[in-house]
């Protein structure tokens, strides 16, 4: 008898929001969770806050910091070998009041960026490797008030697999009607 592999899902930013009702419900679908945040105290407890629901593990992650991802990325190599869905939920909201011409760029500005661009697209570099040994990897990246992803504000990329999973549907609405 061949047991079934574990689906694997990480989410970035999870302690509370969006990215907590995402755990919630990956792990009412039978996903193993791996929750990620900055601070292993409030991974901890949103981790055991959704225990019930199902598995759920905490993982110390913060997506604007290079040396963090990539640590997060061998403990789930070491552990799993695999990961099926990455969520790049983490983000800060860039401070509203400021203006074009007095905005902080080498504050404000500098850590938006470096969090909202460079967090997701360094977390799924790192993890690339990993969801390339899943049969159908997915990220899906959440954005912050963007049009560029749809007015609902996600964007979804499938990653093709090494074992040749199945083909990606385009899924957006406005490259869809044609």
């Amino acid at each position: 008898m061949q047991h079934a592999r574990v689906r694997v899902a990480l989410v970035t930013g999870a302690n509370r929001g969006i990215g907590f009702e995402v755990c919630r419900q990956l792990a009412a679908a039978g996903f193993v969770v791996l929750l990620t945040v900055r601070e292993a105290t409030k991974a901890q407890a949103a981790a055991e806050a959704l225990s019930s629901v199902g598995r759920v593990e905490p993982l110390v992650l913060d997506v604007a910091n290079a040396d963090s991802i990539a640590k997060a990325a061998e403990e789930v190599a070491s552990q799993y070998n695999c990961l099926d869905v990455l969520i790049n939920n983490a983000g800060i909201h860039y401070d509203t009041w400021e203006k074009v011409e007095d905005a902080d760029i080498e504050g404000t500005v500098t850590e938006a960026i470096r969090t909202n661009l460079l967090g997701p697209w360094r977390t799924s570099k790192a993890f690339l490797p990993l969801l390339r040994r899943s049969r159908a990897g997915r990220i899906v990246n959440g954005v912050i008030r963007s049009r560029l992803a749809g007015e609902d504000g996600w964007g979804s990329a499938c990653v093709p697999s090494d074992e040749g999973g199945p083909e990606c549907p385009d899924t957006h609405p406005r490259r869809r009607a044609s």
